[in-house]
């Protein structure tokens, strides 16, 4: 997701106005006439190429793999950003218009002075009209920066009731330090932990409770995730010692099993507490049964993503101007 890290800060109209005159008003000629032509000649440059700087930095929404178009809808709303988007390109067009008939005007022998004051109120009025838009995308750029990068490679997604030991298992098992990035639509953490065959993706407040008690945005969020699995490790504590019953554990693992339609293997945490080995059981604390763990749900993940091949990885396509008119 690097490209939309690229995304540049976007000026609010005041600030883009300002660096428009103020380059222009530097610039010179042999004569009055020469002189203010290549003034507007010098708005008009500045600002399509801010404006075009914009639009190309920004990827075809249209065409990105389902996870990130799913999280980018979700946060900022793609609609939105298309209209944004096509807002610059008016005013782009609309500047240049104007350009070039007061350049026209000047050259037909106008009063040049009297041609650039009007063409700079004409050119602050268009702007102005989309500090609404420019402000929307630089919001929609910082909330984008947070949305985790996920690699092309067969993935694990954590689920389980809070304190089972989802976090304890990533961290243990992740060759190299998690990835923490903020989820934008909660004050929950995302947390993307890798070995040398997988990514195992663990979600702290997000995948512990059953989808009906979730707010509209939170089950997004679920649905998002979906299109990042391939698999499910499901971890249950049979002790309790969580909070949380078995039983009320046991329908949290029913209601994701309907939720994401993946494999789900399920296994038992705090195995050094217990003696249930109907399934699967590791220890966070001792580390008995880590490695059997993580060599199954390694290969239901990889097996499950030869076969599916979910396709998340970044896309390095950008926009054409045309897609955001």
């Amino acid at each position: 997701m690097q490209y939309l890290r690229k995304i540049p800060t976007v000026m609010t109209a005041e600030e883009l106005l300002d660096k428009i005159f103020s380059k222009s008003s530097k610039v010179s000629g042999k004569n009055t006439n020469e002189r203010i032509i290549n003034k507007l000649s010098t708005i008009s440059n500045i600002s399509r190429n801010y404006f075009n700087k914009i639009i190309f930095s920004h990827p075809n929404y249209d065409s990105l793999p389902t996870f990130y178009k799913e999280m980018i809808d979700l946060i900022v709303g793609i609609k939105d950003l298309k209209k944004s988007l096509s807002s610059l390109n008016w005013a782009d067009r609309m500047i240049q218009k104007i350009v070039t008939k007061s350049i026209e005007n000047i050259r037909n022998g106008k009063d040049p002075i009297a041609i650039f004051r009007s063409a700079c109120g004409r050119i602050s009025s268009v702007i102005e009209e989309i500090d609404n838009d420019l402000r929307f995308l630089n919001e929609a750029k910082q909330k984008m920066r947070e949305i985790p990068s996920i690699r092309k490679m067969p993935t694990v997604v954590v689920a389980g009731s809070p304190n089972v030991g989802k976090s304890s298992f990533v961290a243990l098992v992740s060759t190299a330090k998690p990835e923490i990035a903020d989820y934008p639509f909660t004050t929950q953490k995302i947390i993307i932990g890798y070995t040398p065959e997988i990514q195992i993706i663990d979600t702290p407040g997000l995948l512990d409770r059953p989808l009906a008690k979730r707010n509209k945005f939170e089950r997004k969020a679920i649905l998002c995730l979906k299109n990042a699995a391939d698999a499910i490790l499901f971890i249950l504590d049979p002790t309790e010692t969580c909070g949380y019953s078995l039983s009320s554990q046991l329908s949290l693992l029913e209601d994701i099993k309907k939720s994401f339609g993946k494999p789900i293997l399920e296994v038992y945490s705090k195995s050094d507490m217990h003696n249930f080995r109907d399934k699967l059981a590791f220890s966070a604390k001792n580390g008995e049964g880590i490695k059997e763990v993580l060599e199954e749900v390694t290969k239901m993940a990889k097996q499950s993503y030869l076969h599916t091949s979910t396709v998340i990885a970044d896309s390095g396509q950008t926009s054409t101007q045309a897609q955001h008119s």
